[in-house]
């Protein structure tokens, strides 16, 4: 009874903070990277980890799985995107308890090497500056039996490095999650909130609301399937909702294969991956092939995904 009012509570508090705070629509995405996500793991599934969340990721997929890592977990990973541009991210679980734990992470997004032009058909270039973007979050998780909550906060710093070096500090809002399991952890479900009352440089960023689903079966090789469905409440001509199926085949929790899609009106991309485990230590890879976009300049080829994780 009593994790049932506990439920409602969460569920109602997230609906009212959600009506809040996306009552106005953001005009731009300041800060874009920060949906990219985190780890080869989870984007070798297409994104689909809001259901599942449970190791050190959770920072940025779902907080409130947090609480359902291991007593100490590392993820270091590394990304190169097109046009030359640098995706890594970094984070620590560690537990403070049987039903609470608290994370960190940091997100590092750049590039390097512009090539500073005085007019757009200038073919020389007078000189390059660079780009660097780095979000910092602190998150914190509990469990309240089967439901488990989470909230992290961000901060943000944007630097351009063109005739100054001047940090610009903003706040990268809050992220409110919850995540659930029913029928002998055989099914598992999230809810997120991100971004909320975030800015940076005067501009908004744009809530971001995820839910997912997951199912797994068998015992001793698990497979996974998870669904997501997300929004981001920005105001601009292309389509801000998506969809993400994904699934993972683990083989004696040594040998993962997975693969997925996320999917808009107007865009597709698959994904796929493997990782392998040996005691604790887990090295994943993923790869993002060439979008099936009807924006032909959008397809900037393939993406590569390594991450390298840790449980204790």
């Amino acid at each position: 009874m009593r994790q049932r009012s506990l439920l409602q509570l969460a569920i109602v508090s997230l609906i009212l903070i959600f009506f809040v705070a996306c009552f106005s629509f953001a005009g731009v995405n300041a800060a874009p990277h920060l949906n990219i996500g985190a780890g080869a793991r989870s984007l070798g599934m297409g994104g689909a980890f809001t259901a599942i969340a449970d190791d050190a990721t959770s920072t940025v997929w779902n907080p409130a799985g947090l609480s359902v890592a291991e007593d100490l977990t590392f993820t270091l990973a590394t990304e190169r995107l097109d046009f030359d541009r640098k995706h890594n991210f970094m984070a620590a679980v560690k537990k403070l308890g049987a039903k609470s734990a608290l994370g960190f992470s940091v997100i590092s997004f750049g590039v390097g090497g512009i090539e500073e032009r005085l007019t757009k058909d200038d073919i020389s270039a007078k000189s390059t500056f660079d780009y660097s973007m780095n979000a910092f979050s602190l998150s914190y998780g509990q469990s309240l039996g089967r439901i488990n909550l989470g909230t992290s906060l961000q901060l943000l710093t944007d630097q351009f490095s063109v005739d100054t070096d001047k940090r610009v500090n903003g706040f990268g809002g809050v992220n409110i999650g919850l995540l659930g399991h029913l029928y002998a952890d055989t099914v598992s479900y999230g809810v997120v909130l991100k971004n909320l009352f975030g800015s940076i440089s005067e501009s908004s960023l744009p809530v971001v609301l995820d839910l997912g689903v997951a199912f797994s079966l068998l015992e001793r090789n698990v497979v996974t399937f998870a669904v997501d469905l997300e929004r981001e409440f920005v105001g601009i001509e292309e389509s801000t909702t998506s969809a993400c199926v994904g699934v993972e085949y683990l083989v004696g929790n040594t040998f993962s294969i997975r693969g997925g899609t996320k999917a808009t009106s107007d865009r597709m991309s698959l994904y796929g991956g493997f990782g392998v485990n040996v005691a604790g230590l887990q090295v994943d890879y993923a790869i993002k092939l060439a979008d099936n976009s009807e924006h032909k300049l959008n397809d900037s080829g393939n993406t590569h995904l390594m991450s390298l994780s840790y449980r204790y």
